[in-house]
């Protein structure tokens, strides 16, 4: 990461803590908003002394990037705690450790909270150009892609507002008819119902392929993908997966999820080598 990067992690904490603050005192979390703060505060320290360390003693700086985790996780897991600023800190300190799994897995949640943040994306395309697998999106996939751009390209939480302002200006310019027969507002309310039918299908196929598909991330140093649910099961490759990888959950079984991969491979791995995004 670039020294701005390092600075806006840093700042991303300290930005956090208010924002966390808040949310731990209305939501329902296990945690009181005096223990969101303190976590918050000890995470953010221990991630400023970890960078201070990162050349001149990296043992030490991996002990405190672990303590920021530890943290920063707490937030999440025991006060129930959800932004984007929060995943983003964590996966920035998971790539410090070199952990691209973790790494990812938290870019791509912070990603469902803030989509259109540069630094974020940066940091997440640099992760991905360093995992070991490289796995091509199938054929089939990239011409849906160019086709309906609009539905890949854009972020559910950004067609949303779309829609929502599309859907509003269909009811102000239908409304507006009613006293002024101007054929500008026709076409108006015209392209306004258009944009917001488009907008709403995307919203729902996103809605059902991320309930019945969710994402997720391979964790693991590294697994074999299997073509059944047991060890006993040949390998579907010649070699194993690594951490880093993404791909598709398509169903659950005892201790194992069958997945699909960008290419459209699928295979079975152990439930505890990966984690879905949400």
């Amino acid at each position: 990461m670039t020294r701005n990067v390092r600075i806006r992690a840093a700042l991303g904490i300290m930005g956090t803590i208010l924002l966390c603050s808040l949310l731990g005192a209305s939501a329902s979390a296990k945690l009181a908003s005096r223990e969101v703060r303190d976590n918050l505060a000890a995470g953010e320290q221990a991630f400023h002394k970890a960078m201070e360390l990162d050349r001149s003693d990296p043992e030490a700086a991996r002990a405190y990037y672990q303590d920021a985790i530890l943290n920063l996780e707490r937030i999440v897991n025991d006060g129930r705690v959800r932004n984007g600023e929060l995943y983003y800190d964590i996966g920035n300190a998971y790539f410090r450790l070199g952990d691209l799994g973790r790494a990812i897995l938290n870019y791509k949640r912070s990603s469902l909270y803030m989509p259109n943040d540069p630094n974020l994306k940066q940091n997440l395309d640099y992760a991905r150009n360093r995992r070991a697998d490289r796995i091509e999106r199938k054929e089939q996939e990239n011409v849906y892609r160019t086709l309906f751009f609009i539905h890949y390209d854009i972020p559910s939480r950004s067609k949303l507002i779309i829609f929502a302002a599309c859907f509003a200006a269909v009811w102000v310019s239908a409304g507006l008819r009613l006293f002024v027969r101007a054929g500008s507002l026709k076409v108006v309310l015209v392209i306004a119902a258009v944009a917001s039918a488009i907008f709403l299908a995307s919203l729902a196929v996103d809605a059902v392929s991320f309930a019945s598909r969710p994402p997720g991330v391979i964790t693991a140093n590294e697994v074999t993908g299997r073509m059944g649910d047991a060890d006993s099961y040949q390998p579907s490759f010649k070699e194993p997966l690594h951490r880093g990888t993404e791909f598709k959950l398509l169903e659950k079984r005892a201790g194992w999820w069958r997945i699909e991969l960008a290419s459209g491979d699928e295979t079975w791995i152990p439930t505890g080598s990966a984690e879905l995004v949400f």
